[in-house]
Formats: C-alpha cells, sequence, structure tokens
C-alpha cells in the first residue's frame, strides 16, 4: 500500500494532520484529504512537498 502521513508545516515545525492518506483533492488554497477508512480533512495552505518513498506530505500554513 502506498498511504501516506500528511502534516502541517509552520514556523514552529511540523504537525501532524492526518495518517494514511490515499487521497488528496486541491481546490483553491485548500486541500481535501481522505484516509484508508473514509475520514477525510481539509487543510488550508500551500503543498510544499510529496515525498512517495518517506511516504510524507508536507503542507505549508499560510502567513496570517
Amino acid at each position: 500500500m502506498c498511504e501516506s502521513t500528511a502534516y502541517l508545516v509552520s514556523p514552529e515545525g511540523e504537525s501532524k494532520v492526518m495518517e494514511y492518506v490515499v487521497n488528496i483533492i486541491p481546490k483553491d488554497d485548500k486541500w481535501f484529504l481522505t484516509n484508508i477508512l473514509g475520514e477525510e480533512k481539509t487543510v488550508e495552505g500551500i503543498l510544499k512537498e510529496v515525498d512517495l518513498l518517506k511516504n510524507k506530505i508536507l503542507i505549508e500554513k499560510k502567513p496570517s
């Protein structure tokens, strides 16, 4: 399986948003994440990096 973990990146560091992410849908500055269990979360920010070898998705928090 190729599930990844999504993290929100801020000046304070990385905070885990969701594990086992299998689907990402972009819309404007929002990312709609779905995990293997069908749970959904919406994250606002800019996609910074997707590393499929490390199963890691980084979304950078927009400055206020």
